[in-house]
């Protein structure tokens, strides 16, 4: 096997497991979990949003006033690292098979700010800071 070929599939093996050790809940599912709290109470959002469920950690406890609800959030994502393949290995023409233990990723906790606009204490819609969310 060539060497464009085992970089070939480290990366695609790298791109898989980036994939299974990422949040099973994609953006537009946390999106409409979210959505699903326009026209209720501030108050009832407090008492029914679950944020761990769609893969947040609440960092502090919500701030409300008469024009927002705020939750301040972190997702914690872990990103693999490429362990490096023997030399040998790939001139000897043995197929490198790459391993990508838990302990090879760095692990980032992603931080990012929900925002329940109100209006009467009812939420009108929802906005995300920050790229994480």
């Amino acid at each position: 096997m060539s060497f464009l070929h085992s970089l070939g599939l480290f990366a695609m093996l790298c791109l898989l497991y980036g994939c299974t050790t990422s949040p099973t809940t994609s953006a537009q599912q946390r999106d409409a979990y979210l959505q699903q709290f326009i026209g209720q109470t501030s108050q009832n959002i407090q008492a029914r949003l679950d944020l761990n469920s769609i893969g947040y950690q609440q960092v502090l406890a919500p701030v409300a006033n008469d024009q927002t609800l705020t939750y301040t959030v972190m997702r914690p994502v872990s990103i693999p690292v490429p362990m490096a393949q023997n030399p040998a290995d790939i001139d000897a023409g043995h197929t490198p098979v790459p391993v990508m233990p838990r302990a090879q990723s760095y692990d980032v906790n992603l931080q990012c700010k929900i925002i329940y606009r109100l209006e009467n204490n009812i939420a009108k819609s929802v906005h995300y800071t920050g790229h994480t969310c």
